[in-house]
């Protein structure tokens, strides 16, 4: 039987914003410890598309998708900018870093879910919000520090943060693994540095 993989596609950050972030992230972390599942520095991303487990013939499908669609793509910088929380800060599951502007990674996007959704991968029902997931935010936490995280991050917030050019997708491999999962990138598609204005 074949192999399934655990994978999605991505864009990965400049190293200074992970950096920068990093710095950001541990000094939450700190702070507050338990209740929140803080992202590693080297797994913050921008995830475009995940798709759970497929098989080595989607790999391929998948793989030539995104080498299209890259084509028409050309390299856009993108800026890390304010913080939220999803659903709402009542009632959070993920809180996030925000990104502007979006208009490119919205049309990026849209472009990919079109191609892939030719060849069979249905697009997901919920509207696309670009982010960076900061931490994850367990069932037992306390609502009061909820609240107090909150609080730090409006008085501190995420310190401003050059923008970064984006030139490239890349597709990921997920291990879940006890002490969290391990991301292996399978290939990465540049986009058309022709088009570049």
């Amino acid at each position: 039987m074949e192999e399934k993989l655990r994978t999605f596609i991505a864009l990965e950050l400049g190293q200074k914003q992970v950096q920068t972030l990093a710095t950001y992230t541990q000094q939450l972390q700190n702070k507050f410890p338990s209740g929140f599942r803080w992202v590693k520095p080297g797994h913050m991303h921008l995830t475009l598309k995940f798709f759970g487990e497929i098989s080595p013939k989607q790999l391929e499908t998948v793989s030539n998708v995104l080498a299209q669609v890259c084509l028409n793509i050309k390299p856009f910088n993108l800026r890390v900018e304010g913080c939220g929380a999803f659903p709402n800060w009542r009632s959070p599951r993920t809180i996030w870093a925000g990104l502007t502007p979006v208009q490119e990674v919205q049309s990026l996007h849209h472009q990919m879910d079109e191609a892939l959704a030719q060849v069979g991968f249905q697009p997901e029902g919920r509207r696309f919000s670009p982010h960076l997931t900061l931490c994850r935010v367990s069932d037992y936490v306390d609502q009061q520090l909820v609240g107090e995280l909150e609080k730090a991050m409006q008085t501190s917030p995420i310190p401003p943060m050059d923008p970064w050019e984006v030139k490239e997708v890349v597709f990921i491999k997920s291990r879940l693994q006890p002490g969290g999962p391990v991301y292996t990138p399978l290939a990465k598609f540049e986009f058309n540095l022709k088009t570049k204005v």
